[in-house]
């Protein structure tokens, strides 16, 4: 056969693959592409399209290979692209944000290139250049609904929440049918404060497709229905449907069934749905429990007392700082919300910037672990402090105009003796909770991010170890350095405990502090509703289950 002919045969068996490939016989289409590729090796349109085939069959690594071989054939910054969806698909962030680039740098003005970087940046936590990849994505191709939808989602985590308004609603100018673009719109006027606009875009994304449970579980979070509220009727039925469910929808829709029962007293039934939606979730995820343990236990040994005094003088010396630290459910963003009714407060919610300057400096890419810690001592702590307040700072438009910054990302608490090394001058405030009752409330919500929270047993040991933790610290921070407040009696003698919070940061008494509830600002968080709704004692009486349905959380808060 000469090569004209093996030509001729090539381009023959390329538009028959690319026949079936269009009409979904992706066996098919994949024989022939790979009879192409047998005699032309170097067929790079073939290569791609063999890439395709396999990854609309779900075959993610195979994708991933033909497409790579398609780019060292022939570098089309259309095959990048391809390659780019594949590794996002494949959960492969930092690699998608790798190939992402490298296409751009071949054709700077690919849209969907900057917008496919941004997701991959977006998922990797880098929300900053993630914002900056989706604006060029919108300005090379202002249509794109879903560049709009997801910049509006970072600006929101990132503390713009009126910018993000702005693009959500751009989105739905453009995609006023798609419900993942209203229902975003609600999760941001629910962060603002606005909950009867979140209820009716969430009913919205819900008449749109009322077979998405995630949408109700939002619905339920903005506002309290009734039992005879169409959405609770239409979840009451569906949960004795035999009509099969995905698993992940599933558990949305016992988490939602559960939180609308709740709301009405129907306990019993209630707690059965968390217990169901909790065991959905737990079945997906994967949780190192030994490993979140040990890190929590050993801590301990490396940050002591000595360490804290052998390094007294060091680090940044900024005063502005107050971390709130606690578990989950605490009423961590109760105390935000009454600190940053402060006209010289500033709440920037939770935000794991420590947690990031940490890890640059001592385990860059990678978590920071018990073996990470260890090297805290030959540690720049003051260039930890110094990189903390740049990036807190960063999130705020005029920093200088505030006395204090309060940061509630929770887990700082597994660094409180670092962060006093890094940051001398900054004030905590740990909120604390009877165990049972703050357990049960992590219980009752969907954390991403927080795999402890979804089994009883595993979640009381969490619970007892961030007890252990927590002595420690009390054992050895200098005087006045932590403020202990308890959420009972917080609720209990409020103006005394925050007469008390205002004194250990700094602050003249004001009486804004008292009318938390009427403060406008952002809030992220589950307790979102909540903090929009004056201070009642009712909140301290949570019905409890029968004990032998506590009694793995029992068990495991007594380990």
């Amino acid at each position: 056969m000469d090569s004209v002919s093996i030509q001729q045969y090539c381009e023959v068996w390329f538009k028959e693959g690319q026949r079936a490939y269009q009409s979904g016989d992706l066996n098919t289409a994949a024989q022939l592409l790979e009879r192409l590729i047998a005699v032309n090796p170097s067929h790079a349109d073939a290569l791609h399209l063999r890439g395709l085939a396999a990854f609309n069959a779900n075959e993610q690594a195979s994708a991933e290979a033909w497409v790579s071989h398609a780019i060292n054939v022939f570098p089309n910054p259309a095959f990048y692209n391809s390659l780019c969806i594949v590794q996002l698909t494949m959960k492969a962030f930092t690699a998608a944000a790798q190939t992402a680039r490298e296409g751009l740098a071949r054709q700077p003005d690919f849209a969907m290139l900057h917008y496919h970087l941004a997701l991959a940046l977006q998922f990797d936590g880098n929300l900053s250049d993630a914002a900056l990849h989706y604006r060029n994505a919108i300005e090379l191709d202002p249509g794109n609904s879903e560049a709009h939808n997801n910049l509006g989602t970072v600006l929101n985590d990132l503390g713009d929440p009126e910018a993000a308004l702005q693009h959500v609603r751009e989105a739905l100018e453009l995609a006023p049918d798609v419900p993942a673009v209203h229902n975003n719109l609600g999760k941001t006027l629910m962060s603002l404060g606005d909950m009867d606009g979140a209820e009716l875009h969430f009913r919205r994304a819900i008449a749109i497709d009322p077979e998405n449970f995630s949408y109700y579980r939002l619905l339920t979070q903005s506002k309290r229905l009734s039992v005879t509220d169409p959405c609770v009727v239409s979840m009451a039925a569906r949960v004795k449907s035999v009509d099969p469910l995905s698993p992940t929808n599933q558990m949305h829709l016992h988490f939602a069934l559960a939180q609308a029962l709740d709301d009405n007293g129907n306990h019993e039934e209630s707690f059965e749905h968390f217990r169901r939606a909790n065991a959905l979730y737990r079945a997906s995820i994967d949780y190192d429990e030994q490993g979140a343990l040990d890190l929590l236990r050993r801590i301990p040994s490396l940050i002591t007392s000595e360490l804290l005094e052998a390094n007294r003088g060091t680090g940044a010396l900024s005063r502005s700082p107050v971390f709130i630290v606690g578990m989950p459910r605490s009423g961590s963003t109760l105390i935000e919300q009454i600190l940053a009714s402060h006209p010289q407060v500033f709440g920037v919610g939770e935000r794991p910037d420590f947690e990031k300057a940490l890890k640059t400096r001592i385990h860059p890419g990678s978590k920071i672990d018990i073996d990470a810690l260890r090297t805290i001592a030959a540690t720049p702590l003051t260039s930890i402090g110094h990189d903390y307040l740049r990036r807190i700072q960063a999130v705020i438009s005029n920093p200088q105009d505030y006395q204090r910054i309060t940061d509630k990302y929770l887990f700082n608490f597994i660094y409180l003796g670092v962060i006093h090394l890094a940051l001398p001058n900054a004030r905590f405030i740990h909120i604390h909770r009877d165990p049972v009752e703050n357990c049960l409330s992590i219980y009752s919500k969907l954390f991403g991010g927080i795999p402890f929270a979804y089994d009883l047993g595993e979640l009381g040991r969490y619970y007892r170890a961030y007890e252990e933790l927590m002595a420690h610290w009390r054992s050895i921070l200098p005087e006045g350095v932590m403020l202990e407040v308890e959420y009972e009696d917080l609720v209990n003698d409020f103006e005394r405990n925050v007469r008390r919070m205002l004194a250990h940061c700094g602050l003249e008494w004001d009486e804004r502090c008292m009318a938390f509830h009427q403060t406008r600002r952002q809030v992220l968080t589950m307790s979102a509703r909540q903090v929009r709704e004056p201070l009642f004692r009712s909140s301290l009486q949570r019905w409890r289950p029968a004990e032998v349905l506590l009694q793995p959380l029992l068990d495991g808060l007594q380990a």
